[in-house]
């Protein structure tokens, strides 16, 4: 297996990885609504979070082994810039075509700004391994790769991210996050947590 920076040919077998691992995430489920055509509105989801993070040159990483990609991490520096007018642009036709989307993103953001660390950090938006390949490791590969960008970043105190899924809750804290925070997001509890590194 490697870990590998993805490139804009990669986002269709990438996208294909997370809309696999997060068929039934509760975060997901939550802001997309897993009604009709929840498949098509993930896809669309993920497929405009990393065409964004690849054009502003955020970390994107991939997880290959022989047969292909398996998984997918991505997310935003200390100083993430604005999104390219085009992302932005396409991002606010897709909100405003999903009812209610933009009352529950507001609600998700509200939960993560209370428990966000005052240091600057790398923030881990998304990651995921097809349901196929789980148990090979892959995403403790794509989660220490992930955290040694941040570590290697001077500027930068360590990772923050948040999840909704309880043994996700543990899978972090093996590897020295700890919780910030936490919320109700509809049915689901969504934990904020953050891995100090640095001084």
């Amino acid at each position: 297996m490697q870990i590998t920076a993805a490139a804009p040919s990669d986002i269709e077998h990438a996208v294909g990885c997370l809309v696999a691992a997060f068929a039934e995430d509760p975060i997901t489920g939550f802001l997309l609504e897993t009604a009709p055509n929840y498949r098509r509105r993930l896809t669309r989801f993920f497929s405009l979070l990393m065409d964004a993070r690849i054009a502003l040159d955020m970390p994107v990483l991939l997880a290959r082994d022989t047969t292909g990609i398996r998984g997918a991490a991505m997310g935003y520096t200390t100083a993430p810039p604005p999104w390219p007018a085009g992302c932005a642009d396409d991002w606010d036709r897709f909100e405003k075509a999903i009812p209610g989307l933009t009352d529950r993103m507001a609600q998700y953001d509200e939960i993560a700004q209370k428990s966000k660390p005052p240091v600057p950090h790398y923030y881990l938006g998304v990651i995921g391994v097809d349901p196929a390949s789980h148990g090979l490791g892959m995403g403790a590969q794509l989660l220490k790769a992930f955290c040694e960008l941040s570590a290697a970043d001077p500027l930068s105190g360590g990772v923050y991210l948040e999840t909704a899924n309880p043994s996700n809750v543990r899978f972090y804290g093996r590897a020295g996050f700890a919780e910030t925070g936490r919320g109700r997001l509809g049915s689901a509890t969504l934990w904020c947590m953050f891995l100090r590194q640095g001084g």
